[in-house]
């Protein structure tokens, strides 16, 4: 991140329950223990947030509210984690158009906002998947980079290319295979080899 200029990271995924959701938190959770600033963990994912359960918060004003004008103030919607150093600004489910949120003037003054919270912060934002709406991109298009989570055996080569060409021209900084069941390392037969030692 730091060798790319990155200070606005988007988490997604190409279709829902691929984990996307847990990599934020942890990624957020993990930054905040060796990061000099605040780091912040934003639930952009307007229609069916999950940080707010994954951290167990009460209802709310969340972003959401902010996005459409109902909430002027971050600080307002910031929940600061005791004893670190990580901030969560959650969502609530809306009862509107997600996607003109994402697209909207807001957003970008909600991103621009961010970036100077509390200092310089690490902004982790667990986006929504890809091919469930239009907001992963819009919300994307504002950032400056996205982490693709990637499910194995889920996942197939044709969602994993839409994807790319869905985030073009967004820059990738990594990929996650979550969920993998294989080892480190295959085990091999060295049997072969035993002529050259």
């Amino acid at each position: 991140m730091k060798e790319h200029g990155c200070q606005a990271i988007g988490i997604t995924s190409p279709s829902p329950n691929n984990g996307k959701t847990f990599i934020s938190a942890n990624l957020a959770a993990s930054l905040s223990q060796v990061a000099r600033e605040i780091t912040i963990l934003a639930d952009l994912d307007l229609q069916r947030p999950a940080i707010r359960s994954l951290f167990n918060l009460e209802p709310a004003i969340g972003l959401g509210d902010y996005l459409a004008g109902d909430e002027g103030s971050l600080t307002a919607i910031a929940r600061r984690v005791e004893g670190g150093n990580m901030v969560i600004m959650p969502s609530f489910p809306q009862q509107v158009a997600t996607a003109e949120l994402a697209a909207s003037e807001r957003m970008t003054d909600l991103v621009s906002e961010m970036r100077t919270f509390g200092g310089k912060p690490t902004i982790i934002f667990d986006l929504p998947p890809l091919f469930v709406n239009d907001d992963a991109v819009l919300c994307a298009e504002q950032l400056d980079a996205v982490i693709l989570v990637v499910e194995q055996g889920v996942t197939t080569k044709k969602q994993l290319e839409a994807s790319l060409q869905a985030l073009y021209p967004t820059k990738i900084i990594g990929t996650v295979l979550n969920r993998f069941s294989g080892g480190i390392a295959e085990s091999y037969d060295y049997s072969g080899y035993s002529s050259y030692f």
